[in-house]
């Protein structure tokens, strides 16, 4: 019995869309239209007998069937494409990128697809982990958070992003408000939190306001959970504009108060070696153009872009 034919683009169009959530982005990606995206995916769903993605208001999220195939997608043009660059004979580059985990999550990964796109020669490692990396003899790159105590890091480094943290509820919340104009607000709601409560302690001084020791509290072990119970309305979390830009543009999240608390900086840390460098200069530059647009576009946050060594 011949084996039933798949179309490829609808593969590949289903495997970008899979990859960035967004028809739009894939659309972006592949240079189509949106509509184009959204065609192939519903062929390859007819095809398939299975519904690949749940479209929800204004996003898409994959289903399980639709997880399956994007892993098995994403390892199968990964090897199409080490094929097709070992027969032209021109050796990949290879970048290893270590990454703190909420910057990965929340603002690198989600762009990275305009990078491979951009890139496909440079062959990448991209770690997501907490823990210190030594540049250069384990990583060529390295993304990490470091505390305002803390001293500035040795050798090609250079600052990325201030971390300014506003308190933010979900707009289903109930008793939210598109006008929690004034910092006392926070005291309406659960105190979401990965550490002993230090952070919200420091957003208490820095507004003036008593009650945290009175407010009801929420500890999660990391993040990832405390923005997870944040988006469903289980009360408040400190978080970064750039981390929920999205959801602060669409409505899902609300900023309560005025008052910001900076905890610290992100900061690139480079390696030296002249075997990366190319590839090195290749990344630095795209993640500088992508956050300058991030920021010209949230220009009424202050959260800040610092360019300089």
């Amino acid at each position: 019995m011949p084996r039933r034919t798949t179309s490829l683009l609808a593969l590949r169009a289903f495997e970008a869309a899979a990859r960035r959530l967004s028809f739009t982005n894939a659309a972006h990606e592949l240079h189509v239209s949106q509509a184009a995206v959204s065609r192939h995916v519903r062929v390859l769903e007819a095809d398939l007998g299975r519904q690949l993605f749940r479209r929800l208001h204004r996003q898409v999220e994959l289903t399980a069937p639709g997880r399956r195939l994007a892993s098995e997608l994403a390892v199968g043009f990964s090897q199409i494409w080490r094929a097709v660059e070992a027969v032209r004979n021109t050796p990949a580059q290879r970048l290893r990128i270590s990454v703190e985990t909420a910057f990965a999550a929340r603002w690198l990964v989600p762009r990275f697809g305009r990078f491979t796109a951009a890139y496909p020669e440079i062959e990448i490692d991209l770690e997501s982990s907490d823990e210190l990396r030594t540049v250069s003899r384990d990583t060529d790159i390295a993304i990490r958070f470091l505390s305002s105590t803390s001293r500035r890091p040795k050798g090609r480094a250079r600052k990325l992003f201030v971390y300014d943290a506003f308190p933010m509820i979900a707009s289903g919340t109930r008793s939210s408000s598109s006008r929690r104009r004034s910092d006392s607000d926070v005291l309406a709601f659960r105190l979401l939190h990965d550490d002993d409560g230090s952070a919200w302690r420091r957003w208490f001084a820095a507004a003036g306001l008593d009650g945290f020791n009175a407010a009801k509290h929420l500890h999660l072990s990391d993040s990832s959970l405390v923005l997870t119970a944040m988006l469903r309305g289980q009360g408040a979390a400190l978080s970064v504009p750039f981390f929920v830009r999205s959801q602060l543009r669409s409505g899902r999240l609300i900023r309560v108060g005025r008052t910001p608390v900076t905890f610290g900086d992100y900061w690139l840390l480079e390696a030296a070696d002249r075997a990366t460098a190319k590839a090195r200069a290749a990344f630095i530059e795209w993640f500088n153009l992508e956050a300058k647009s991030v920021f010209r576009a949230q220009a009424d946050t202050p959260t800040k872009l610092h360019n300089g060594r």
